[in-house]
């Protein structure tokens, strides 16, 4: 077994690969999803536990992963993301076929590159978020 060195395992990338708890759970999160959560902590807490697919890396700097429960991520499920660059966190929180909590609330202010991420956790919400193409110019 070889050994990573020990920045490479203090970075937030290590989680890359792991379920979607193992970034919540990072020192860089912990603070802001407490402050970002709300009344609906013990909700995205739960969400955060249920299976999904591993931590993945969008665009170079978006490490990002959710959870759902077993009736799907419409039904129940967490969208967790970070910012490695500035440092940012963006989530999403599922209930009942709504989504109960976004951070940052509007959705123009999700980046791009996590578009695809979002695609797997709830196709219709991929389609909502990100910036939007300007009009042209005879239309605005």
């Amino acid at each position: 077994m070889i050994a990573m060195p020990v920045a490479a395992q203090d970075s937030i990338t290590a989680v890359i690969g792991q379920p979607v708890l193992a970034l919540a759970q990072r020192p860089e999160l912990t603070t802001g999803l407490r402050f970002n959560s709300g009344g609906h902590r013990r909700s995205l807490a739960a969400r955060l536990r249920d299976p999904g697919p591993p931590v993945a890396l969008a665009g170079d700097r978006y490490v990002y992963g959710f959870g759902c429960r077993p009736e799907g991520c419409r039904d129940g499920g967490a969208f967790l993301a970070f910012d490695v660059h500035d440092e940012r966190i963006f989530m999403l929180l599922t209930e009942n076929g709504s989504v109960r909590l976004s951070v940052p609330p509007d959705p123009r202010a999700w980046p791009e590159a996590l578009r695809e991420g979002l695609r797997e956790f709830i196709p219709a919400l991929a389609e909502a978020m990100g910036p939007r193409p300007s009009a042209p110019e005879g239309r605005r």
